[in-house]
């Protein structure tokens, strides 16, 4: 699952994070925050994070 820039900018934002981070997708298990420019040198462009057992768990990611 990857996602380009324009695709997660394009979306409406869900839910905005204490830290500026946007929730752009809440789908079942699975959602996808675009970061805030501060956040990224750190966390990536954007997060996916899964439902596991009960706990999110996520993994960062960066457009090509």
């Amino acid at each position: 699952m990857t996602y380009t820039k324009r695709q997660l900018q394009s979306l409406d934002t869900i839910e905005q994070a204490w830290d500026g981070d946007e929730l752009k997708i809440w789908k079942d298990e699975t959602k996808v925050w675009l970061s805030h420019p501060d956040n990224r040198k750190y966390n990536g462009d954007y997060t996916i994070e899964r439902l596991v057992d009960g706990r999110w768990e996520q993994e960062n990611c960066w457009f090509e």
